[in-house]
């Protein structure tokens, strides 16, 4: 794969890679080129629970060496302190006091420069007290036992050796001044031997815990990630559940920016919209900012321009005065909404703390992106499709009330015009206002019907078939033609696949009762499988009996929305057969 580390148009080209390896790789963190306040730069490489290099050991406790080592040099200075050695006394007791305190305190397993200044300086006492008290003769020389073990277990048994190597060669030198040659070297090199054992063992109890101590780090951490993981994948849990169902802008706003205001702690939120027309960001939703403006694509505050450019969340540990969304903010996140590869708006999170979000954060922000802006693009096109739609019952309206109403009131009309040219005659106006009278009963009533049908809708308590019936019942008494239904669909469909079928179903029914001259009228529905057909027939004179435009009655709308659907329209009519529209479409929700 080519380097893109030096590609200019790269915002991290030319930083240097994580040290510990731990990379995000939904989420892009940037660096400001200020220094941070103070002078102190609290933005050091992330890491989960490194393995520290100088890990602390657990290994067995000293305590009982050291007690055992100060009572065999008790036991062993006891006869010579009864004759009155005031430098064996002093020694005596500052041992005592010495055990005692390592015990209380005892040195931890830690391989340092702390520890090992320690053990440097208890080998040198220890190698003191021996050289005063007689070398290899001495009560003391026990003590070089723990003390080799102390320095086996923190920093392995290499320095245990040297330790003990040099604590040798000085005792045994000064001991060959005073017993010989022979005695001297044979104590010494009994001794060596003794405390390189100690090395030895202690060295390996050091590896051991040491592998040990790895492992549990190792296992520690990939506990960590994995809780860490899980706590992420809770909180993305959490957003999908409550992700808008809705095909509303405005609901798909609210749920959204709530969601984001009860997951992240902030102090300013502003969610913008591209207005494709203008081309600039128009505040959608807006929390915690003051006088919120729009902003061309040129002239994005610092952080939107970034994440514009970045298929990542950009975050910004530090931001100056002003570069933010809001006036106040000094650390942000920042998302582009995309979908189908097209920018629809962009997410800002801000704090007015420096450095006031995680990366965990930065992931739920990077996780709520993609779906946030499909939800955003499916409103929108909802909102255009529903437009389309309102205009096209608008126009269909307006040809029932041109058709039927305005023809009735024009009618009127005339009849209005013949009464008064009676009655400027001086004739009998009478039964011309009765039947003025009549005809405005029939054209209110007419209108009510309409407005009846067009409040006629699926809902959740009533479903397509029971809605189709109880509108044929309405057709049947006021026309006359006799109706039938057989509605076999099992469960419900979904709501807006249902909602379409209705409207199709009823433009095709409202044509039959007005157009075809029927006396039987049927619409039956069934279900094979994932497909559906939905079937209205009447017996009427046929579609081409009535020489109708191609647009006529609706065909065009009913086909229109049977594409929505994925389905197909069939209408199949013939002078004096009848005519029969079918809808074949597969079950699903509309798109």
């Amino acid at each position: 794969m080519p380097d893109d580390s030096k590609d200019p148009r790269n915002p991290r080209a030319g930083q240097p890679a994580d040290p510990q390896g731990v990379s995000w790789p939904l989420v892009e963190r940037r660096q400001s080129d200020r220094p941070p306040p103070d002078g102190v730069d609290r933005r050091g490489p992330r890491t989960l629970h490194p393995v520290p290099a100088n890990p602390t050991l657990s290994a067995a406790p000293l305590w009982p060496f050291r007690l055992a080592a100060l009572a065999g040099a008790l036991v062993r200075a006891v006869p010579e302190l009864s004759e009155g050695h005031w430098s064996l006394s002093v020694i005596t007791g500052l041992a005592v006091a010495y055990t005692l305190a390592a015990c209380l305190v005892p040195a931890p397993y830690r391989n340092d420069p702390m520890v090992r200044r320690r053990i440097v300086i208890e080998q040198t006492l220890n190698t003191a007290a021996v050289l005063l008290t007689g070398a290899w003769g001495s009560p003391f020389v026990l003590f070089f036992v723990p003390t080799g073990m102390l320095a086996g277990f923190a920093a392995g048994e290499m320095y245990s050796v040297y330790i003990a190597t040099a604590a040798v060669v000085v005792t045994t030198v000064q001991y060959v001044g005073d017993v010989g040659v022979r005695t001297g070297l044979q104590d010494g090199a009994l001794w060596a031997g003794l405390l390189l054992l100690v090395a030895f063992t202690s060295g390996l109890a050091h590896r051991a815990a040491a592998d040990a101590a790895k492992q549990q780090q190792v296992a520690l951490d990939r506990v960590s990630r994995l809780a860490e993981a899980n706590s992420l994948l809770f909180a993305l849990q959490r957003v999908a559940q409550t992700l808008p169902a809705s095909l509303d802008l405005d609901e798909v706003l609210d749920s959204t920016v709530g969601r984001l205001r009860s997951m992240i702690n902030h102090d300013g939120l502003a969610v913008y919209l591209l207005d494709t027309t203008t081309e600039r960001m128009v505040p959608a939703r807006t929390h915690g900012v003051a006088r919120p403006r729009a902003y061309g694509l040129e002239e994005l505050p610092r952080g939107l321009k970034m994440a514009m450019d970045s298929p990542k969340t950009v975050r910004l540990d530090f931001l100056s005065d002003g570069q933010g969304v809001a006036t106040d903010s000094h650390s942000g996140l920042y998302a582009a909404l995309r979908t189908r590869g097209a920018l629809v708006g962009m997410i800002a999170v801000e704090s007015n703390q420096s450095a006031g979000f995680g990366q965990q954060q930065a992931e739920v922000v990077h996780g709520l992106t993609e779906p946030f802006g499909i939800a955003i693009d499916n409103a929108r096109m909802f909102l255009r499709i529903s437009t389309l739609a309102a205009d096209e019952e608008r126009k269909r309206i307006a040809r029932d009330l041109h058709d039927h109403v305005g023809s009735s009131l024009a009618l009127i009309g005339f009849e209005v015009d013949r009464a008064i040219s009676m009655a400027v005659n001086d004739d009998d106006v009478e039964p011309i206002l009765r039947e003025l009278r009549g005809q405005v009963t029939a054209v209110v009533a007419d209108v009510r019907e309409t407005l009846y049908d067009l409040r006629t809708d699926v809902s959740d308590t009533r479903d397509l078939s029971a809605t189709v019936r109880e509108f044929l019942s309405r057709v049947e008494q006021r026309s006359g033609i006799r109706t039938t239904s057989d509605m076999d669909l099992g469960r419900r469909l979904p709501l807006l696949l249902e909602r379409e079928l209705w409207q199709i179903v009823r433009e095709a029914v409202v044509n039959a009762e007005r157009h075809s001259k029927a006396t039987d009228l049927n619409v039956s529905a069934q279900r094979d499988g994932d497909m559906i057909t939905l079937v209205v027939r009447d017996n009427g004179v046929g579609l081409d009996a009535t020489r109708a435009r191609p647009d006529s009655y609706g065909l065009m709308g009913m086909r229109e929305r049977a594409h929505r659907l994925d389905g197909e329209l069939h209408v199949r009519s013939a002078p004096g057969g009848g005519t029969e529209m079918r809808i074949d479409l597969p079950e699903g929700p509309p798109r």
